[in-house]
């Protein structure tokens, strides 16, 4: 998809199920002595990911505090926004943008609304649940979800960030088209399984990295989170920008 000049619905946020619960299970790696410290680092990427996807294939609820920059190497500019984060599984979310303020991506199951007054004042965008818009939104649900077999795993290094200890890990995969990306990192906590953040590259070069300030798996939500009242005066589009 072309990036407009301003940020669209894909490129606002590109993630939405971050997940972390207790531990429900964590994949022993037993590492031979001889084993080459480029082989030990990988093992321990595979054993941070095993970790994460584990507890987030028990998470029902996520109220998680988010900071995003988007790199667009083609239009040579990077935009920043953050927000509030709100996921319930399996295909509700909610995006409230604090900047730019007013901002806001719902999806209530059945459709992704898409309301940025920031850059399209007047509009929202009605999209099926379904929608490439739908499953860009949802990429953390790709990394997570996506089973680790398409994936080549690599990484495993030590790096901390904002004083917390992190294991990088690094996922390509292995076919095209798989997942909407070419190239993601996750950045996961030593101590918690989750991510702290999360770095995406897509086939055009854009580069999406969020990190996530704060994380409540499992947090009580408000019953209207994922409803999405259409403004007054406020018109709803079907189409993505520019098609047709």
């Amino acid at each position: 998809m072309t990036i407009p000049s301003r940020p669209s619905s894909v490129a606002r946020f590109a993630s939405v199920r971050f997940a972390s619960v207790r531990f429900a299970s964590v994949l022993a790696v037993v590492t031979p002595l001889w084993m080459p410290l480029a082989a030990q680092t990988v093992a321990d990427a595979e054993a941070a990911y095993a970790r994460v996807t584990t507890s987030w294939s028990s998470t029902t609820t996520l109220r998680a505090d988010f900071d995003q920059s988007i790199t667009n190497p083609i239009l040579g500019r990077t935009v920043t926004s953050r927000g509030l984060f709100l996921q319930q599984r399996p295909n509700r979310v909610s995006i409230r943008f604090t900047e730019p303020a007013g901002d806001r991506i719902v999806g209530d199951g059945k459709h992704l609304w898409v309301y940025l007054p920031s850059s399209t004042p007047g509009q929202v965008l009605k999209l099926p649940a379904d929608a490439d818009g739908a499953i860009v939104a949802d990429l953390l649900g790709q990394l997570l979800d996506t089973p680790r077999r398409a994936f080549t795993i690599t990484g495993g290094e030590r790096t901390p960030i904002d004083g917390r200890g992190t294991r990088r890990v690094q996922l390509v995969p292995k076919s095209a088209g798989t997942v909407p990306f070419s190239k993601a990192v996750l950045w996961i906590d030593d101590r918690e399984p989750r991510p702290v953040r999360v770095q995406v590259l897509d086939s055009q070069g854009v580069d999406r990295t969020i990190t996530l300030t704060s994380w409540a798996p499992d947090a009580t939500l408000p019953k209207d989170a994922f409803a999405f009242v259409t403004p007054k005066g406020v018109k709803v589009s079907t189409k993505l920008p520019g098609s047709r």
